[in-house]
């Protein structure tokens, strides 16, 4: 399946290109105001360059070619999610049952959840966006089990119930079992857990802040991951890196709240920075923000496979690396059909013959969070998208062939 062509008309000019994330800009600011209007409705769809494109269609077709897979001994199973953002009800029943069910039997569940947790600030109900968002503890529900879950609070939202309010949503999140990254203290941001006979290291970042006077709290890696005038701070982030390698040597996954709102396609900078991310260390990396979905791609890492369209060195046994670069939104009240479609991304790992982690079984399921436009004000589940639903079309034109056209397996 091909990528689109970039393409430049005047008037998708107006607003493909402003991003919000570049620096907020005053409310009286109209002009801007309604150009991200309709890029939030309308959506970057092309890739930036025809050499963005020609990349990405490369990378397409070796993922879909299935040279990177291994046979592996005692696999085991992780499955992450996009965005869990703000929603107005039904927190309870977010997930569809078989939805549930997937998650549940992974052996590994990650998962980035944009809205705090307060117990002691109420939940807002009867708006459709806010700047401060709250969420009870039962919309975490579907994500505890008796196997590792692990959560992301490394996200612009963080702040949006203040410092103390970070700290109680750290403090309700653990009550329920479930693994944080993110918080007010250093070290917040890493984890470490147990997944058959792998140790897996967790650590997360995010590209901004909301409500951030200052410096941001300890535990919420702040870098600019994919913005061309600010290089990321390789050092503390090789140091965080090394942080996770020594919580879980085997396999480390990163969850990058990155990249830019409404664009369907990463540019080249952020590929760049993502390689290096690779080479520093890092094995898987989900991410997150975009609110929409974007492309999966393997990364060859020390000559694993020549024909790969992206290479990287570390220096180690060869092996493959693997970039999620958005899972679009989890469950949402935004309105477009793009924005109200995920994917839920089962990871197969185990050691290859040599005892190297490696992958031998990647797979999508495309799910539509059924709230936003004609049913704004009626919270339903999150539930699997099916074969001839526009959701399923959506998310197989951006995950071909990890989408089984025959929905949820």
């Amino acid at each position: 399946m091909s990528v689109p062509a970039p393409r430049s008309p005047r008037l998708a000019a107006l607003y493909e290109g402003i991003r919000y994330e570049d620096g907020p800009w005053p409310l009286w600011r109209w002009d801007r105001n309604l150009r991200y209007l309709v890029k939030s409705v309308v959506h970057r769809r092309t890739p930036w360059t025809m050499d963005d494109s020609e990349h990405h269609a490369r990378a397409r077709a070796y993922l879909e070619g299935g040279a990177w897979s291994r046979a592996v001994r005692s696999p085991v199973r992780v499955i992450a999610g996009g965005d869990l953002m703000w929603i107005r009800s039904g927190f309870r029943e977010t997930m569809a049952p078989p939805l549930r069910a997937r998650i549940a039997a992974a052996d590994l569940a990650i998962v980035n959840l944009e809205t705090p947790m307060d117990p002691e600030r109420p939940v807002p109900r009867f708006v459709y966006e806010t700047l401060h968002y709250n969420s009870p503890p039962e919309y975490l529900d579907a994500w505890r089990s008796d196997r590792p879950c692990v959560v992301s609070l490394c996200n612009n939202h963080a702040l949006d119930q203040g410092h103390d309010g970070l700290r109680r949503t750290r403090d309700t999140i653990e009550s329920l079992g479930v693994e944080v990254l993110g918080g007010v203290d250093p070290g917040d941001a890493i984890s470490g857990v147990r997944v058959g006979d792998l140790a897996v290291g967790l650590t997360a970042v995010t590209y901004d802040v909301n409500h951030l006077v200052g410096a941001p709290p300890a535990g919420i890696p702040v870098a600019r991951f994919g913005d061309p005038a600010h290089e990321p701070d390789w050092r503390r982030i090789a140091a965080q890196i090394t942080a996770a390698k020594l919580a879980g040597g085997d396999l480390v996954i990163l969850l990058a709240h990155w990249g830019f709102e409404y664009e369907y396609w990463p540019a080249a900078t952020q590929r760049a920075h993502a390689r290096r991310l690779i080479e520093l260390g890092v094995d898987v990396i989900v991410g997150s923000s975009p609110h929409v979905l974007q492309p999966v791609e393997m990364v060859s890492v020390d000559g694993a496979d020549p024909a790969c369209p992206l290479q990287a060195t570390r220096g180690g046994p060869p092996r493959f690396a693997l970039i999620a670069w958005s899972l679009g939104n989890l469950a949402t009240i935004m309105p477009t059909l793009a924005c109200r479609t995920g994917a839920l991304l089962e990871i197969d790992v185990g050691r290859d013959a040599r005892g190297v982690p490696a992958f031998s079984t990647l797979r999508a399921i495309p799910t539509r969070s059924a709230r936003g436009l004609g049913a704004s004000w009626i919270d339903g589940a999150t539930v699997p998208a099916l074969p001839r639903d526009p959701h399923h079309a959506h998310a197989r034109a951006m995950l071909g062939a990890l989408i089984d056209p025959k929905g949820l397996p």
